[in-house]
C-alpha cells in the first residue's frame, strides 16, 4: 500500500488540474470495473437475499472511506509519500478512542497503551524529521485518519455478517467484501465524472496504478481485520511506513524530486526510526 501512495502523489503533482476529487472519482470507476468482474466470479446468492443485511454498513464504510481518502490526497499535495504514510499510523489512536471509550467493544492494557503511545511519538518524530508539515496538510491527515477509522471499524462488522453467508475461505469472505464495497465506490466515482471538468485520456493513466496497487492492498486488508481486529490490524498495517521511507529514499535518489524532496542521511534516518517506532508498537500490543 506504501506504493499505492507514491502513485497517488505522483497522480496529484503531475497533474494539479486533476485535483484531488478527479483523482478519487477515476481511480475508484476503475477500481469499480475490476471489482464487478471479481464478483461474477465469488458471487453467492446470499448477496441479493440479505442484502438489507449487509448493504447498510457496507455503504457507511464507502462513505467514510471515501471522505479519508479526499482528504488524504488534499494532504498529498503537499507532504511526501514517506511522512504521509507513516504519519496515517495516527489512526490507531483514533480507532483506539472509538473502540475503547465510544463503543467499548475492545479494552486495553498499560501494553497496549505504550503501544498507540509509540504510534504517536512516531508521529510526532516524523513531524521534525525535514521541513515542518504545514497545519492545513495536518488537519487533512488527521481528517484522513478520523474516515479510515470509521470505515475500518464498518469493514469489521461487514466482513463478519457476510462471513454468515456459509464461504469456507476467509479468502473468499474478503474478496467478496473487497468487491461489493468497491464496485459501490465505482458506482459512486462514475456519478461524480459529470460534474467534474474534462480532461485527457491520459489522467486515466495517471490514476491506474493507484487502483491497481490499492485494490491488491486492500484485500489483505480485508482479510487482516477480519482475522486479528481492526486496532491490531492497523498496528501491522503500520510497517508499511518502513516501505514508505525506503521507497522515499530511491525515489529522491534517483531524481523524482517532485515526489520526494532530497534530504540528508541525518533526516532519512530520523524517518526510518519513527518508522521502527511502529514495528515496536506491533511486538508490544502483541505482548
Amino acid at each position: 500500500m506504501a506504493l499505492a501512495f507514491v502513485f497517488s502523489g505522483r497522480a496529484v503533482r503531475k497533474c494539479p488540474a486533476l485535483g484531488s476529487l478527479g483523482l478519487l472519482a477515476r481511480a475508484h470507476v476503475i477500481m469499480g470495473v475490476i471489482s464487478l468482474v471479481g464478483l461474477y466470479f465469488f458471487w453467492v446468492p446470499e448477496v441479493l437475499s440479505e442484502f438489507k443485511y449487509w448493504f447498510p454498513i457496507t455503504w457507511y464504510g464507502v462513505v467514510f472511506y471515501l471522505a479519508g481518502q479526499a482528504c488524504l490526497f488534499m494532504a498529498q499535495r503537499t507532504v511526501d509519500p514517506s511522512r504521509l504514510v507513516p504519519l496515517l499510523g495516527l489512526k490507531l489512536v483514533v480507532l483506539a478512542l472509538i473502540n475503547g471509550l465510544l463503543l467499548n467493544i475492545e479494552t486495553y492494557g498499560w501494553m497496549q497503551l505504550l503501544a498507540i503511545a509509540c504510534t504517536i511519538f512516531s508521529a510526532f518524530l516524523l513531524n521534525n524529521a525535514g521541513r515542518k508539515i504545514p497545519l492545513s496538510s495536518l488537519t487533512w491527515v488527521l481528517l484522513a485518519c478520523c474516515g479510515y477509522s470509521l470505515s475500518d471499524i464498518c469493514i469489521k462488522l461487514q466482513t463478519g455478517r457476510i462471513g454468515e453467508f456459509g464461504m469456507e475461505s476467509l479468502v473468499e469472505q474478503s474478496l467478496l467484501s473487497a468487491c461489493l464495497s468497491y464496485t459501490i465506490c465505482g458506482i459512486v466515482g462514475a456519478l461524480i465524472l459529470p460534474f467534474l471538468k474534462r480532461h485527457p485520456a491520459k489522467v486515466w493513466k495517471m490514476a491506474a496504478p493507484f487502483s491497481l496497487a490499492w485494490l491488491i492492498g486492500i484485500v489483505f486488508l480485508f482479510a487482516c481485520f477480519e482475522q486479528i481486529g481492526t486496532v491490531n490490524g492497523n498496528i501491522v498495517q503500520s510497517t508499511r511506513g518502513i516501505w514508505a521511507v525506503i521507497l522515499g529514499v530511491i525515489l529522491s535518489r534517483s531524481g523524482q524530486t517532485y515526489l520526494e524532496e532530497k534530504t540528508s542521511w541525518n533526516i532519512v534516518f530520523r524517518r526510518f526510526v519513527a518508522a521502527l517506532l511502529l514495528l515496536l508498537s506491533i511486538f508490544l500490543y502483541n505482548f
